[in-house]
């Protein structure tokens, strides 16, 4: 099994958030060195030729945010069935979607879980013979909204 990516996401409060990654395979050992994808045998860089996207139909997607990876707690619940993971582009690319309604509504401070700037989530994927991935661990961090 391949060690899940690492990202760091930002979410301007009252604002729409849409990010995401391709997610994609290579035929040797990879890893991410100073932001770019090599091999991890010699350290070079991986050709996008080698890359291949994983195929995500029926798939379905989930990831809870939480102040901390044990934290009762979940913070932000995003999913295929909630709309906000969409597996729908396909070629691999797996996209999180929040309306501004839902970053506005997210409780500002450092008292997780009444408030929060900070939370950390962990993105599975269910393939359709119900093996799950765990394909990211996300870091992510809220800027408070000054226009209301």
């Amino acid at each position: 099994m391949t060690a899940p990516a690492r990202f760091c996401y930002t979410i301007y409060q009252g604002a729409t958030f849409r990010r995401g990654f391709r997610w994609c395979t290579a035929p040797y050992p990879t890893k991410v060195h100073c932001g770019k994808l090599v091999r991890a045998d010699n350290g070079a860089p991986v050709p996008d030729s080698d890359l291949v996207p994983v195929d995500l139909t029926d798939c379905k997607a989930r990831m809870q945010l939480r102040s901390e990876v044990l934290a009762s707690a979940v913070l932000l619940e995003l999913t295929t069935e909630n709309g906000r993971i969409d597996l729908s582009e396909g070629n691999g690319w797996i996209k999180f979607v929040l309306d501004a309604a839902t970053t506005s509504g997210i409780p500002y401070g450092d008292q997780p879980p009444e408030t929060w700037s900070q939370a950390i989530g962990q993105l599975e994927i269910v393939h359709p013979n119900n093996d799950v991935t765990r394909v990211a661990e996300i870091t992510w961090s809220v800027e408070p909204e000054g226009t209301r």
